[in-house]
């Protein structure tokens, strides 16, 4: 998804890895050697999967991001070069410059593109939060080759619920798994832009399978919906109305205690000012 591209922008900032780039034990090769497999080429090819939780008024979308093999030295390398001091090793400060750029820039692409439509529009959908958690395996030198396993979530909120909606998009990297799951009482009518689909459906539905490969890596899906009127969804805060009641009748009765309160202390004013004017007039009359 999102995060494909941002590796790609590192790739972009600080040029092509090339074979010259790499030395093992000291020595420059015009090849990159590891576990007895030698190869002329080396690019940061990610393998990603997405998991896609849908909720009546959030989305989490989970990836994960493998690197093996020499795909994780040239990974390591980039790294190294774009936010470290090319020494050949990875240091905590480095993966954490990492992983803040990482946010940085993905939550600049979504900004700057949604990757999530309701009705084939992005408003009234926020990005909420977006996370990261980058492979313990990449602390050390950056020419071992092994797998990195990065994890990246994105959470979204609806201002709309999702039982109300007719249609649901996603942009995701072309070629990519994805597993989709939807919440009880909506029902997928069609899909479109996913490849090998399958679907589940128990207590909710969940639908598998590839982003379908589009211009530009692409990937686009489109899930068609329908509210299922025979499942009965879940009372929430069903004692919040009572309670408010009770809020209400208290506000309500709040004022007439005041007043009651108001009325005796001044007929306890009226009521003293009227003996000590009785005896004034008491001791003047005896005079």
């Amino acid at each position: 998804m999102r995060f494909f591209l941002i590796i790609v922008l590192i790739a972009a900032t600080i040029g092509t890895v090339s074979a010259a780039d790499i030395r093992i034990n000291n020595i420059t090769t015009s090849n990159i050697t590891t576990n007895n497999i030698t190869t002329s080429n080396v690019t940061t090819n990610g393998i990603i999967t997405n998991n896609i939780t849908v909720s009546e008024y959030n989305i989490t979308w989970n990836y994960t991001e493998t690197f093996s093999g020499n795909d994780s030295i040239a990974y390591r390398i980039n790294i190294d070069k774009e936010f470290g001091n090319n020494d050949s090793f990875i240091n905590a400060w480095e993966v954490l410059k990492t992983d803040k750029e990482t946010r940085k820039k993905l939550k600049g692409l979504l900004d700057a593109e949604s990757d999530v439509k309701i009705n084939n529009e992005a408003a009234g959908i926020d990005v909420i939060d977006v996370g990261s958690t980058l492979s313990p395996e990449l602390f050390g030198k950056t020419h071992i080759a092994d797998t990195i396993v990065n994890r990246y979530n994105i959470t979204y909120r609806f201002k709309e619920s999702i039982f109300n909606a007719s249609s649901i998009w996603f942009l995701g990297q072309a070629n990519t798994s994805v597993t989709i799951v939807l919440p009880e009482g909506v029902d997928v009518t069609d899909t479109a832009g996913i490849s090998n689909v399958s679907k589940t459906i128990s207590n909710y539905t969940v639908v598998s399978g590839f982003f379908k490969d589009m211009p530009v890596s692409r990937g686009e899906i489109t899930l068609n919906l329908e509210r299922n009127t025979s499942v009965r969804l879940q009372e929430i805060n069903i004692t919040s109305p009572q309670e408010t009641d009770n809020q209400t009748e208290g506000n309500a009765t709040k004022p007439l205690a005041e007043a009651m309160t108001m009325i005796r202390d001044i007929s306890i004013f009226v009521v003293g000012a009227v003996i000590i004017l009785l005896i004034y007039i008491f001791k003047i009359r005896r005079k």
